[in-house]
């Protein structure tokens, strides 16, 4: 009977062991992480389903402030409509900047206006803006899924 108890105090002794010895390891990568000069990057990732597509937020933060924003959409079919629109195929048909230059001229303005998101003036019910020079495009709908990423980063 002793020797019964003896064997499962020392398979548990070893299982204890093993566990301690294993969190040791991960310890100690989150203290040199901690302790390094590099900055604590985070990006959050929202979706934001519509009737057609699916507007997707990349927001980057560095240690809890917002710092980039990347803004696409999803189509129906699962292509990006920033790649269509580079490659040609997403054609607006206007004599101005295609979408994603675009886009980037809005990522870049919440960017310069530290994601003060009311720097961006919604002109009509349509959802355009006249803040942002060479912005053609209807800017609600990604101002107001920026605003969604922002609120759940907080």
């Amino acid at each position: 009977m002793i020797n019964k108890k003896l064997v499962a105090l020392a398979a548990a002794t070893m299982v204890v062991s093993t566990l301690f010895v294993g969190c040791g390891g991960n310890k100690a990568e989150e203290q040199s992480t901690e302790g390094s000069s590099q900055e604590n990057t985070t990006v959050k990732t929202v979706e934001i389903p519509g009737e057609e597509d699916t507007t997707i937020v990349e927001l980057t933060l560095e240690n809890g402030t917002p710092v980039s924003v990347n803004i696409d959409t999803k189509n129906a079919d699962g292509s990006m409509k920033s790649e269509a629109s580079v490659s040609g195929e997403y054609d607006m048909k206007n004599d101005g900047k295609k979408w994603h230059e675009q886009i980037d001229l809005l990522e870049e303005a919440i960017v310069e206006n530290n994601f003060d998101l009311s720097k961006i003036n919604i002109t009509d019910d349509e959802g355009h803006t006249d803040a942002i020079s060479g912005v053609s495009i209807k800017v609600k709908g990604f101002v107001d899924a920026v605003q969604e990423a922002l609120d759940q980063v907080k």
